[in-house]
């Protein structure tokens, strides 16, 4: 077993190799030094600069004058006032949604960096330059999926909530900073409006369903109740053993039809607190600001990155190419 002073020379005999291998063939070691920087120089250079712009909003329902006596109306009726689902439990899937994505496509923006021309509000395909095959067939629709794609991928728009505070955090990143704060509000505005009047259609619409089946099972009941009485107007004595069984059967159809008709009342009041108060919305608590820097590239951090790596390969290959003539220079004697 080796000491550690042992190991110690063996790793100091393997630095010092690995110099004097690099420093016999110095002019290649610093050639692909050079190479490699001028390669990370040029990429960080060349990269397409992007712009992040990021908005915590949080999520809110109504708990105003108005919700709170229309709760107490809703507990004198004997039912109870839950606040649901959570839609911020959602967002993200209707932000990502080709809905949301389409409309974001389908709008014009104003460009102030990434174009030459900033006169005119462009979509996102002059954005990005990018040019149909109108060669091909469906050639509009293999357009709109592979921007769809393209947004989806690109991480161009993020959504992230945090689990304790529940703040949500709504972050756009594109090539142009006012196009990536434009769209921030945009997405906003949208998720807003959907909460607001998809939400409200959906209480109004319960609302008017079991208004509707109410008013079935009230006319049931009263007509269950008006064929109890007149049975038992035309059968007082009930001699008849049958009379009997069917007078327990249209007591049983009265006691149904008040009982859900009970439930249904309950669930109407439910909707209607549903339908008259506040609607869940969005509201802003740090609000978006238009970037001035650019998020990315790090063109430092490549470079520094892109330096490190120069000197490891350039030490490499010029190691590399030492061992390569040793081997070569070894079976040259070895064949003559």
């Amino acid at each position: 077993m080796q000491t550690e002073t042992e190991e110690e020379i063996d790793l100091l005999e393997l630095v010092f190799s690995i110099i004097k291998r690099t420093l016999k063939h110095k002019v290649l070691a610093v050639f692909t030094f050079i190479l490699i920087v001028g390669l990370v120089f040029a990429i960080a250079l060349l990269s397409t600069p992007f712009y992040k712009t990021e908005a915590k909003i949080i999520y809110q329902t109504s708990s105003g004058p108005q919700s709170s006596s229309l709760s107490a109306l809703a507990a004198l009726a004997g039912v109870s006032t839950s606040k649901g689902d959570d839609p911020s439990a959602y967002l993200s899937d209707i932000i990502l949604s080709n809905y949301m994505l389409q409309l974001i496509l389908a709008e014009k923006w104003k460009v102030t960096k990434a174009l030459p021309d900033t006169s005119t509000p462009v979509t996102l395909q002059a954005l990005w330059k990018i040019k149909p095959d109108t060669t091909k067939e469906n050639w509009q629709t293999r357009l709109e999926y592979g921007m769809l794609g393209t947004l989806k991928k690109g991480n161009y728009i993020a959504f992230s909530q945090d689990k304790k505070s529940g703040v949500i955090t709504l972050s756009t990143e594109f090539e142009d900073p006012q196009v990536s704060f434009d769209v921030n509000n945009f997405v906003f505005n949208q998720l807003n409006d959907i909460l607001l009047n998809k939400m409200h259609f959906k209480a109004s619409e319960n609302r008017k369903f079991t208004e509707e089946r109410l008013a079935e099972v009230k006319g049931n009941l009263k007509e269950a109740e008006e064929d109890l009485r007149r049975f038992r107007q035309r059968n007082r004595l009930r001699i008849d053993p049958s009379d009997e069984l069917e007078d327990a059967r249209l007591q049983r159809d009265v006691f149904m039809n008040q009982e859900i008709m009970i439930q249904l009342q309950k669930q109407y009041e439910l909707a209607k607190i549903d339908e008259a108060r506040d609607m869940p919305v969005l509201d802003v608590i740090d609000t978006p600001m238009k970037p001035i820097d650019k998020s990315k590239p790090k063109r430092k951090l490549i470079v520094m990155a892109g330096g490190v790596a120069a000197v490891f390969f350039s030490i490499l290959i010029a190691v590399l190419y030492d061992l390569f003539l040793e081997k070569k220079s070894a079976w040259r004697k070895y064949v003559s």
